[in-house]
């Protein structure tokens, strides 16, 4: 994929060694990693701290952009849980301070910056950058790339069908929209 209109990366850093994950930008070229962890922080691998992960991303040439507190998959903002403590994506995506985080990464893209947005967990399949920001990005026609934890890539569309396909128990007939009605994420 030469062409990176309209395409914005995705990462977790999962247990990787700091310098694969450096190494994983570096090849797919990432000038900026905005983290979307809502707490910016890794009690088990502290070289993803927010601090510590700047300053690495920063000698390596990469940009660090902390976009949590708009993007995060636990926003502070009651409004945006139900009954049971969940996160409802559906009210996520209404808020003004969503929108703000979502027009960030949207103006990236116009200015063919190349980013990925960057979470713990390493499989894209049990993390918002997905089911939050890979559906809203999807809704304006820019589509996330998404590496996973062999440091290949899935398309936004690969990743939705499998957690559809998990969510529902490999129904392979499911019907990708199906995921955007949904209302609530665990």
């Amino acid at each position: 994929m030469t062409d990176t209109t309209n395409y914005i990366y995705s990462i977790g850093h999962g247990s990787r060694k700091i310098e694969d994950f450096i190494e994983l930008l570096n090849h797919y070229n990432i000038r900026y990693v905005v983290d979307v962890r809502s707490k910016p922080r890794s009690r088990f691998h502290p070289q993803y701290n927010q601090k510590k992960l700047h300053e690495l991303l920063n000698k390596s040439g990469i940009g660090y952009l902390f976009l949590g507190d708009k993007l995060g998959g636990l926003p502070s903002e009651p409004d945006c849980y139900d009954e049971k403590g969940h996160v409802v994506y559906n009210q996520v995506k209404n808020m003004e301070f969503y929108k703000e985080g979502l027009t960030r990464l949207v103006s990236a893209n116009e200015k063919k910056i190349r980013i990925a947005c960057m979470c713990s967990e390493i499989d894209p399949c049990d993390c918002h950058r997905s089911k939050l920001i890979g559906v809203s990005l999807s809704d304006q026609e820019i589509h996330m790339l998404h590496i996973n934890k062999t440091g290949a890539i899935e398309t936004q569309k690969t990743v939705i069908k499998n957690v559809m396909n998990s969510a529902s128990g490999s129904d392979f007939f499911s019907n990708d929209d199906s995921l955007k009605s949904r209302n609530t994420y665990r």
